[in-house]
This record gives C-alpha cells, structure tokens and sequence, in this order.
C-alpha cells in the first residue's frame, strides 16, 4: 500500500473530511492531499502531527506500507528506526536459513558418501518344493518315477501320493535336501531363486541423502526469495 492512500484510509476510518482532518494536525488542506495523492511526503515534524492525530502505529504502517514507499520516509527517525530494525531481522532469519541449507547440504553429500562406500550386496529367496511324503524304504527319486506314470511298490499312482509342501529359505541347501518327517522323509528340490526386493541400508542413505539435498536448497531458494 502506498503512505498516502494509508493516510486516507486513517482519515476515513476516523469519518474525517480533509479539511477537518488538516485542521486537527495544523497543516494545510492542500498540503494533506498531496500527502493523500503521493505527491509530496512528511517531514518529521508533520509526520509526529499525523500520528498523534490519527492515532497512527508506526509499527503497522511499516508493515502495511510498501518498502519503496518507507524508503520515502526514512529521513524520519521513528520510521528510520523500524527500517533498521526490520534490516536486521531479516538479516538474522537470512543468516539462520543459509546455515541450515549448508547443513542439510553437507549432511546430504555424507549420506551420499556413505551410501556410495558401502559395497552392494544382492540378497535371494530359495524357494524348495516336496511333492509329497518318501517311505523309508523307497528311493529319493520315487515322485519323478510317479511323475512319468509308473506305480510305486504298492501300486500307488502320483494322485495318490501327491502332497506339495513348500518352504522360502534365506540360504541355498544346494539342489536338493531331505528332511525327516512322520511316516518317512521329504525330499525338497529348488524350484526358484528369486530376487529379495525389501529394501536395504544403502537405499536409505540415499533417499536421506535426497531428502537433505532438497531441504538444503529449498532454504537458498527461502533465503534468497525472502530477501
């Protein structure tokens, strides 16, 4: 907003005309609408006039008032004293975002680092299947012998005896393992080994490392568009 129009804005808000408004600050007429219209500005002494009358907050209008406008103003001491004050705010909040966006930078690269140093190392699932229970007395290789269409030594055909069972390990047993069970054994053949996908360590360093790389020139861009 411009001084003037927060000058008439003032005069309104106290239902003033503008002589009756120039009267009460002891200013001409014609002097208050060129103050009102842009045309002219304060001195000091006129300003104390307006903001006694008006009942003015120094600290509002520097924050409704446009900066090029207070730089009009700046000869005041009240106004020269928020300009100063305000400088060094922004200054500090600058300061403050340029040290965090370093920070998140430095701490970003590090991840980046870190996880560029730690040697990758894939992971897998072994997946066995057992077709079904093995007698004590029948070979290891009865299912294939089933699986062909032969009987077993009772005359039992594969619909008979088949019985999956699976099991996902997280280490290799080989092509083949036998385990004991009730009635006989099983034996387990590899059928997949498949990729393990549940993240691991190294994705997290980077996706921290990202995550601090944004942050960090987000608070640049935040320093930079702020001043």
């Amino acid at each position: 907003m411009k001084f003037g129009d927060y000058l008439r804005e003032a005069r309104e808000k106290h239902g003033w005309t503008q002589p009756e408004a120039a009267a009460r600050a002891q200013i001409e007429q014609s002097y208050l609408s060129k103050l009102e219209t842009g045309k002219s500005y304060p001195s000091e002494d006129i300003f104390s006039r307006l903001v006694k009358v008006y009942s003015l907050d120094v600290e509002d209008l520097s924050r409704t008032v446009f900066a090029v406008e207070l730089d009009k103003l700046r000869e005041i001491g009240a106004v020269r004293a928020l300009i100063l004050k305000r400088g060094q705010s922004e200054t500090r909040f600058m300061r403050a975002w340029l040290v965090a966006g370093l920070f998140m930078l430095m701490l970003g690269g590090g991840m980046f680092g870190l996880a560029a140093s730690i040697p990758v190392e894939e992971h897998y699932h072994y997946l066995y299947r057992s077709e079904g229970v093995i007698k004590a007395d029948e070979s290891p290789m009865v299912f294939e012998f089933l699986s062909v269409g032969g009987p077993d030594g009772s005359g039992g055909r594969l619909s008979d005896r088949v019985d999956y069972k699976y099991q996902t390990l997280d280490e290799s047993k080989g092509p083949n393992f036998i385990e004991q069970v009730e009635g006989g054994y099983r034996k387990f053949t590899l059928y997949e080994k498949a990729k393990q996908h549940a993240p691991v360590a190294i994705s997290w360093h980077y996706s921290f490392g990202a995550m601090f790389l944004m942050g960090g020139l987000a608070s640049f861009y935040i320093a930079r568009r702020w001043r």
